[in-house]
Parts: structure tokens; C-alpha cells; sequence
């Protein structure tokens, strides 16, 4: 339904089966007039129009309302993966390949060291307390997304929570040939942990665009 100056059903309607993975990927583009488009599996199943004369923004919120997708009101159990909110690039086709810290590396200068960021507890924590210090790993996990004809970006994220001293600041870098390319920093919240995000459109070693064979098998975290 696209809600511009009048609400607007789609024609036609998707219900899940029961026990069968899909790729859902909703488009929403509002100017003069609101127009969302529904797809699953990459193929188009409803859409519709509004005019938008009163001027509506840009969303910015998302509810998954499972029971609706599900048609079942009661004891539907659902599992989502791969979401991705992008402005102006289709989410059509894209896919994650998630690769977790496996072994100490190059670096190993935080306190705590590889071991307590790869055992999923975030009550363990590597710890800085001079800035320019920096912990590196190798990685484990899917070496790259198999079939893929293009790789959009590499990123590395990290759960971080600001001390009452010492850096304030902290960056992903990869290591490739024996060469480290550090992100710019992020400042993390002295209040809580939170996401700091570091991403490579390219391969930095040489701005081309990524490969599967050229993907990093090092990473790392750098205090500032």
C-alpha cells in the first residue's frame, strides 16, 4: 500500500509457504508521488502509486508485520538474515557473507587479545588504553559469496564502548601484502557498547574493485 495523499492497494498479493526461504526486498521512492514495489526471489509482486501533494519525506521506519507476511495471526515463527537498508542502491541480488576474528595475526596489543572478541560474549572485551595500538586476526568463515559477479564493499564491524580514559576513538583496518589501510574513526558511546562501522568500496591496495581472490584474510582494530 503506498499512503501518499490517499492510500493505494497493490494488485495482486505474496503469502509465504510454510518451511520455504525467501528473498523479500521492498522499494520505496517518494517525490511528487509515493510508489513502493514488493519483491520475492528478485521478481516484482505487487506494487502501487500515490500522489504526494502534501509533501511526505522519506520513511524511517520499517515494521515486518510476520503475521501478515504468514496469513497466520497465531504461532507463525520466523527468521530473518541478510537486511540491508540502502538509499538509492537496489537491494536486489545483494547478499552478506559474514567471516568472524579466528586467530591472532600481525597484532595482538589489546588487552584480552583475539580470544575474548571471537567468543560472542560481550561481557569479554579487548581492551586499549594507548591510542595507535592495534589487534589483528585472521578470519573464519565463507571465503567469499560463492557465484557472485560483483562484490559492492568490505566492512568490518565492531561492538565499542568508550573507557573513562585513554583513546577515544577506534577504526577497522585491513592488511593486505604486509600493508595495513586503516578507515577513518569512529567514536563509540561511553555509555554503552555500540556500532562502529568501517567499510572499502574498493580494494584499497589498488582501488580497484573487489574479487573474491583478492578479499582480505586479515583484519583488524586500531585505538586513536
Amino acid at each position: 500500500m503506498a499512503m501518499g495523499d490517499t492510500n493505494v492497494d497493490g494488485a495482486s498479493s505474496f503469502i509465504a509457504a510454510t518451511g520455504q526461504a525467501y528473498w523479500v526486498d521492498v522499494r520505496v521512492t517518494v517525490a511528487a508521488d509515493i510508489n513502493i514495489e514488493f519483491y520475492v526471489d528478485g521478481v516484482l509482486q505487487s506494487s502501487a502509486t500515490a500522489p504526494n501533494t502534501g509533501g511526505k519525506g522519506k520513511p524511517v521506519k520499517c515494521l515486518w508485520r510476520n503475521y501478515g507476511l504468514h496469513d497466520y495471526y497465531s504461532n507463525s515463527t520466523c527468521y530473518y538474515a541478510h537486511i540491508a537498508v540502502l538509499d538509492g542502491v537496489s537491494t536486489i541480488g545483494r547478499r552478506f557473507v559474514r567471516r568472524t576474528p579466528d586467530l591472532v595475526a600481525t597484532y595482538d596489543a589489546f588487552s584480552g587479545g583475539v580470544d575474548a572478541v571471537k567468543d560472542g560474549d560481550i561481557a569479554t572485551r579487548a581492551a586499549s588504553d594507548i591510542a595507535g595500538q592495534r589487534m589483528s586476526f585472521a578470519l573464519a568463515g565463507p571465503t567469499g559469496p560463492a557465484g557472485a559477479s560483483a562484490i559492492a564493499g568490505v566492512h568490518v564491524k565492531q561492538l565499542a564502548q568508550l573507557g573513562t580514559a585513554g583513546p577515544t576513538g577506534i577504526a577497522g583496518f585491513l592488511r593486505i601484502g604486509g600493508v595495513d589501510y586503516d578507515a577513518s574513526p569512529g567514536t563509540p558511546s561511553p555509555d554503552m557498547p555500540s556500532a562502529v562501522y568501517s567499510t572499502w568500496d574498493v580494494n584499497p591496495a589498488d582501488s580497484t574493485p573487489w574479487t573474491t581472490a583478492a578479499l582480505p584474510t586479515e583484519a583488524g582494530i586500531v585505538s586513536s
